[in-house]
């Protein structure tokens, strides 16, 4: 299934367990930029296995989504 984003700027990035990851910031052909802090694309970076394309923006592929709701996105469990 391909996820194509569009209006999501301002949706809160959630994990499945709820905690907060971050806001989207904005969206770029279709992919979401997440804005965080430059310890959390560090971890993300290590956890999703991708890299971030500047100090406070981090790109996120479809592959860690779980679910898009109306006001949030909800990653997948890893583990």
């Amino acid at each position: 299934m391909t996820i194509l984003f569009t209006n999501d700027e301002g949706k809160r990035v959630i994990e499945a367990d709820g905690a907060e990851v971050s806001v989207i910031a904005d969206v770029r052909h279709g992919t979401i930029h997440l804005e965080t802090d430059l310890g959390v694309v560090e971890k993300m970076k290590t956890e999703l296995d991708s890299g971030g394309s500047d100090e406070n923006t981090y790109p996120l592929s479809e592959n860690p989504i779980e679910k898009i709701e109306d006001d949030r996105v909800v990653l997948q469990t890893r583990g």
